[in-house]
């Protein structure tokens, strides 16, 4: 493995910690998230103290602390939690690293869960990034969702994160959603383009098995349920959206993610640029990228008994594998092509696997042929037509 990628990538790593209760489980939903009517946060707030703690000695972080770039708290519905126990989360976890100076800590937040003196508490507490879960502005569609807050609620949760500080809040929109129109989804965007967030997410709604929806719309084709968007409707969606952004100034960098500039998210980047993260909680995944290359583990499920196992021995890892290089560079591939402002960097996909991504991707002529993928010198990113038909790109590169 090449040392300028080692180095680039071992340095800093980033924290994910899950938080999977939430007040009503939405019908689209495949997250690993639990309707608790009895929050039980003080003991899961410890529990995740104790596997960090674990997985510091495990990892031999104790002995060579790294550097913290990033901390994602997600969920589920982190803002049920107290300012308090969000506080005691952070503190810990900057304790047990080195954070760098600019490090990003993002807090996801329900509408419906915060007010004003709340969030000036989580502002309090150390976070510097706010996730809001809008999904629609639009009350029927809100309604179609399964979503507990109105589109004023979600518009006013917005203002009072302003008032408590907040200068870097992303959004979330789905686009998708039942009964919704290119007209209505464009509405609920520029809505939000108005309230001048630094960062917006924009999801397609898909029918992930074993959720309601699903049932309702593939398993059991209810005709009473409101239809779904046409494809060419949804295409319309996307590319309004990808207009509408780009003359509000915001940078397209991602497939679903939009940016002002230097407002990227650092630790979703993270992810897709193949750096180390430590996953803390229920259900979270972790990745290190050495030794060799690559490994990843994720934590039991059920938040109850994730507890159990942290009580009792500290982790509570359900699962693990160790990656391949064929592994490896098939996600360097994939994850590379998301990040639209870079796509496959090859001077990096070189240090780490000896070959250009040319050399690796023996499909990337054709896609290049056929308008889906461009070329810049070796480095290879998605056209405008590739991000639309993104799915298609990578299961060709799974091939």
């Amino acid at each position: 493995m090449g040392i300028l990628w080692k180095e680039k990538i071992e340095k800093a790593v980033g924290v994910y910690a899950h938080i999977p209760y939430c007040v009503a489980k939405c019908p689209y939903c495949d997250f690993k998230s639990v309707v608790s009517r009895e929050l039980p946060e003080k003991r899961y707030a410890e529990c995740l103290l104790r596997e960090l703690s674990s997985l510091i000695k495990k990892e031999g972080f104790d002995s060579s602390p790294r550097p913290l770039e990033s901390l994602y708290i997600g969920g589920g519905t982190p803002s049920l939690f107290s300012p308090a126990s969000i506080e005691r989360l952070v503190s810990f976890i900057l304790s047990a690293f080195t954070p760098l100076k600019d490090i990003e800590i993002t807090l996801e937040a329900n509408p419906d869960t915060v007010d004003l003196e709340k969030l000036k508490g989580y502002k309090r507490a150390g976070v510097n990034r706010l996730s809001i879960g809008f999904q629609s502005l639009i009350d029927a569609e809100l309604k179609a969702l399964g979503r507990t807050h109105s589109a004023d609620k979600a518009l006013r949760s917005f203002d009072a994160a302003r008032s408590a500080g907040f200068a870097n809040i992303g959004v979330d929109l789905i686009f998708g959603v039942p009964a919704q129109s290119v007209d209505s989804f464009t509405e609920s965007l520029q809505k939000a383009v108005r309230l001048g967030p630094e960062h917006i997410s924009l999801y397609n709604l898909t029918l992930e098995e074993g959720t309601p929806f699903h049932g309702s719309y593939v398993k059991e084709k209810n005709r009473s349920t409101p239809p779904l968007p046409a494809e060419e409707d949804e295409l319309g969606m996307y590319g309004a959206a990808v207009e509408l952004l780009g003359e509000a100034g915001y940078i397209h960098y991602e497939v679903s993610n939009w940016a002002l500039p230097g407002r990227y998210s650092v630790h979703n980047r993270r992810y897709w640029s193949g750096g180390d993260y430590i996953g803390l909680g229920s259900s979270a995944h972790s990745f290190l990228s050495a030794p060799g290359w690559g490994r990843r583990w994720w934590n039991e499920n059920d938040p109850a008994l994730y507890m159990k196992l942290v009580d009792e021995g500290g982790v509570a890892e359900a699962g693990s594998e160790i990656l391949t290089r064929e592994e490896a560079m098939t996600e360097a591939l994939i994850l590379g092509l998301r990040m639209l402002d870079r796509g496959i960097d090859a001077v990096s996909f070189k240090a780490r696997f000896g070959v250009y991504p040319k050399e690796a991707f023996g499909e990337w002529a054709s896609l290049v042929k056929e308008g889906l993928i461009g070329c810049r010198g070796e480095d290879l990113l998605l056209t405008p037509a590739g991000v639309l038909l993104s799915n298609e790109v990578f299961l060709r590169l799974k091939g």
